[in-house]
């Protein structure tokens, strides 16, 4: 079966468009992709009205982000009254040498301050969460870099964690 030009031209012409299209569909498609690094939430309700988020120390970027990113998406509020104030209170990092590697040391403290007007009730859950990660042998600073933001990953998963397990 042979084509004649007019008709191999059309579907090159085809074949270009659904190429470019697909090409083009998914490099822009950020939903598809999944950093592995990054700490899966799991959501957390409140029998509130408003909640707010009080950082009271200097927190990495990383940390900063991860934090603001849980309680934006992961902290849900489904009450007819009262509030949630959940505060950062410290924030430690911590680099130190050991045997042939370094070692990073991360820990954070919170408080969750619930109100209701309504009923005159306030409860506080205060924690302190701390997580650590180690790199031995030859390595660049890279690496350790990674290791650094795996630990910080961690730290804001135990802290959601921790917060649930405390409601």
């Amino acid at each position: 079966m042979f084509f004649d030009s007019t008709t191999s031209y059309r579907y090159q012409k085809i074949i270009i468009f659904f190429s470019l299209f697909f090409l083009v569909n998914g490099c822009d498609s950020k939903d598809f992709i999944n950093d592995p690094h990054k700490p899966k939430f799991e959501i957390i309700a409140f029998d509130v009205v408003q909640k707010e988020l009080v950082i009271k120390t200097n927190l990495p970027e990383n940390v900063e982000t991860l934090t603001n990113e849980w309680f934006n998406d992961k902290v849900k509020i489904d009450g007819f009254d009262g509030n949630l104030t959940l505060i950062i209170n410290d924030f430690a990092q911590e680099i130190s040498q050991i045997n042939d590697g370094k070692r990073v040391d991360v820990s954070l403290s919170f408080k969750a301050l619930l109100e209701r007007q309504s009923i005159s009730q306030k409860k506080l859950i205060e924690g302190k969460v701390t997580s650590y990660g180690t790199l031995t042998g030859n390595f660049s600073l890279s690496e350790f870099d990674k290791v650094i933001q795996s630990t910080q990953n961690d730290l804001i998963l135990r802290f959601t964690r921790d917060l649930k397990s405390k409601i």
